[in-house]
């Protein structure tokens, strides 16, 4: 009895091995999210006191991971909540700074728009798309490594 357990346990143990290589395989193949973002200064109307936004001091290269299909509790994670109070919407806006040279305390401000959109079939909101207020903002996280 001892004996026909372990030769069990040795059969699912390769068995269990094989399926694990073959995610692994499946997981390498699996395409990289391409960071997509759009310029639109329309976007951002005035907001009383967002002069005085602290807004958040986050890398580039971590705002670039916010690509369409990441969920809202990722960005939370990546860069923390919207600015603006946003409430229960589908567009989420931020205030960030970025920091000119590595070590300098000189930062850039930028405006950003998160959009969301519910695809069909699943409970939570993903990312549709990326929206800046300018062109310098873009390019900088776009280039971020």
């Amino acid at each position: 009895m001892r004996l026909s357990f372990l030769a069990l346990t040795l059969l699912v143990g390769c068995g269990l091995s094989g399926s694990f290589a073959a995610t692994a395989k499946d997981a390498a193949a699996t395409p990289v999210p391409v960071y997509v973002a759009k310029v639109d200064p329309d976007a951002f109307p005035h907001r009383p006191l967002e002069e005085k936004k602290l807004g958040a001091t986050v890398s580039p290269a971590a705002v670039r991971m916010i690509t369409p299909g990441v969920d809202k509790f990722s960005i939370y994670r990546l860069i923390g909540p919207p600015h603006f109070g946003e409430g229960i919407t589908r567009r989420w806006n931020y205030v960030l700074f970025f920091p000119v040279a590595p070590g300098s305390l000189e930062r850039v401000r930028c405006r950003m728009e998160i959009r969301f959109e519910r695809p069909p079939g699943h409970y939570s909101v993903t990312v549709s798309e990326v929206i800046w207020q300018d062109q310098a903002c873009a390019d900088r996280v776009a280039a971020a490594r």
